[in-house]
């Protein structure tokens, strides 16, 4: 905790490492990342009535029932090359699983009712694994054998080889694809997966996928290993970041010296007065997340694949694998700059250091400065979710 109290205290936020050192190709948690559209309008999307799903709405359509989905005939076309490489999220370097580049992965785009199509290269070597993708919470129900679960749905892709995923968005919402092969995706192969349809919530901008995940310095290998070893327990992760980045305290012994302080953290920008929606998904291999904005509240619109009746909440509870969609007024000054956080509940989670840090900036605000607003208080004892963080 005295490292992070530091932290909060810096004299600024001026990474020591490049977005290439740390996330490889990915733009994700910079200030350079792209909001999102509210829907796709390329390779002749139609738009009955305005919109790619037509006249249906979140309260006259039921996106379980799959007879609604709307037909929109376009196909979404992913180019996947999955390989080994070497970066530094927290400032610790480390052999990760990277797809394009990139960690996280590149996010997919489609609108309800596309076909997604995504074109795997297996290139993992130095050792050579099998792989797979799992696109999770779709329910595949015309194409199990895309789920991509190894020997369920799927032989793995072998190295060198590679398999071609095509199925339905027939569902919309907040999600992420990651490997389903031996434990993978805690190296890093993982990444957003985003299905535009209609809104139950009016908003002005689309911040995209904010993934929250705990890291671990050990390679993942040695972590199954560690699980499955007769009267084990589950290990502690390392760190906890926040679309792929943290810093790390480089004093600690575990890291050998090989370690780069003030890595870097992720960075978003807010325009005062406008609605914003945030897209979280809890990506991390074992940790329950706790995430707040400071002086700020967050209404939720949608959980996992289904919109819900707005509630307000300073925190929002997501297990592993969880997504939830809220949406925040940015209310402060055109000068602010506020913490946003998340952090692995210490009741429900092992965790060496749990607490995530990224910075939001408002429009004239410095974006090397520190922000110097106060953490959101909240309840940890119960492990889900509960409204405003409360018991009931």
């Amino acid at each position: 905790m005295a490292y992070i109290t530091s932290l909060l205290h810096a004299l600024n936020l001026t990474a020591s490492l490049t977005q290439t050192a740390t996330n490889g190709l990915s733009t994700l948690g910079t200030l350079t990342a792209q909001s999102l559209p509210d829907f796709l309008t390329d390779l002749n999307t139609p738009l009955p009535d305005g919109f790619p799903w037509g006249s249906r709405t979140a309260n006259n359509t039921d996106p379980y029932i799959e007879s609604l989905t709307p037909p929109t005939g376009v196909i979404r076309p992913y180019d996947f090359t999955i390989s080994r490489g070497t970066i530094a999220p927290d400032g610790v370097p480390r052999s990760v699983i990277l797809v394009n580049g990139q960690f996280p992965g590149p996010t997919i785009e489609a609108n309800w009712g596309d076909t997604i199509q995504v074109q795997v290269h297996n290139q993992i070597y130095g050792p050579e694994e099998g792989t797979s993708l799992h696109w999770h919470g779709l329910l595949q129900k015309a194409t199990p054998w895309f789920d991509g679960v190894p020997a369920v749905q799927q032989c793995p892709i072998a190295p060198n080889a590679s398999f071609t995923y095509q199925f339905r968005a027939d569902l919309y919402g907040t999600s992420w694809y990651h490997s389903h092969y031996s434990a993978q995706y805690a190296g890093g192969l993982l990444g957003p997966m985003i299905i535009h349809g209609p809104k139950n919530v009016p908003y002005d901008i689309d911040l995209g996928p904010i993934l929250l995940s705990d890291y671990y310095h050990t390679e993942y290998f040695d972590i199954v290993k560690e699980v499955m070893a007769p009267y084990a327990g589950p290990p502690s992760s390392d760190n906890n970041l926040i679309n792929g980045k943290m810093n790390f305290d480089c004093s600690e012994p575990s890291t050998g010296g090989n370690c780069t302080s003030n890595a870097g953290l992720s960075k978003f920008r807010f325009q005062t007065g406008k609605t914003h929606r945030l897209r979280l998904i809890n990506a991390g291999a074992d940790g329950i997340q706790r995430f707040t904005i400071d002086n700020h509240t967050m209404t939720v619109m949608a959980n996992d694949f289904v919109p819900v009746e707005p509630y307000e909440t300073n925190v929002v509870t997501l297990g592993i694998g969880q997504r939830t969609d809220v949406i925040v007024k940015a209310t402060g000054k055109s000068t602010d700059a506020v913490w946003m956080r998340s952090d692995l509940s210490a009741n429900c989670t092992f965790a060496n250091q749990p607490h995530a840090l990224a910075a939001i900036y408002y429009p004239s605000a410095n974006t090397s400065s520190t922000p110097m607003s106060t953490a959101t208080p909240y309840n940890d004892v119960i492990c889900g979710n509960v409204r405003g963080g409360r018991p009931p």
